[in-house]
């Protein structure tokens, strides 16, 4: 099997498996930070398999902080074999919709499975470059993303990752 991908700035050849829980936890373990994480998304709705683990980061922090926790998370989920999707978020979705912006290590995300290319251009209302491994993104209006959860009925918030 061929492989390859690349998001925040980090690289790996190793595919990744469908986060279990306990996975998740030997993944959260290893982390050397001493910020509040929450895991959100179809990890914690269990709406449908999924193949990545949503993060999130509610605290503000410096932005060089922030993107050696991103990093840092990215990395040791390749090496545990997860695929981290973490970002900052300055709200939780919510019913009625309030606009927020989301902080990403990137801009896109881009893997290649035996020569088959995903390859996703991340899109919102306002895209600014903060730094070499940070994006923010702002919604002034409800994304596709907020859409989806509603149709699935996500209650929209995350859970504490030491309470996982």
């Amino acid at each position: 099997m061929k492989f390859y991908c690349k998001w925040g700035g980090v690289e790996t050849y190793q595919a990744w498996n469908r986060p279990l829980d306990e996975q998740i936890r030997e993944w959260y373990k290893s982390l050397d930070i001493d910020i509040p994480l929450y895991i959100c998304g179809n990890v914690v709705e269990k709406h449908s398999p999924t193949f990545d683990v949503d993060i999130m980061l509610r605290d503000e922090v410096p932005l060089d902080e922030m993107s050696e926790v991103f990093t840092h998370c990215i990395t040791k989920g390749f090496k545990h074999k997860l695929l981290i999707d973490i970002a900052y978020v300055s709200e939780w979705y919510s019913k009625p919709f309030k606009p927020f912006y989301k902080i990403r290590p990137d801009n896109q995300f881009y893997k290649d499975l035996n020569g088959a290319t995903y390859h996703t251009i991340y899109k919102a209302d306002k895209v600014e470059q903060l730094a070499p491994q940070l994006w923010r993104f702002d919604y002034d209006k409800p994304n596709s993303n907020y859409y989806k959860g509603l149709n699935r009925n996500y209650n929209f918030t995350g859970i504490l990752l030491d309470k996982f």
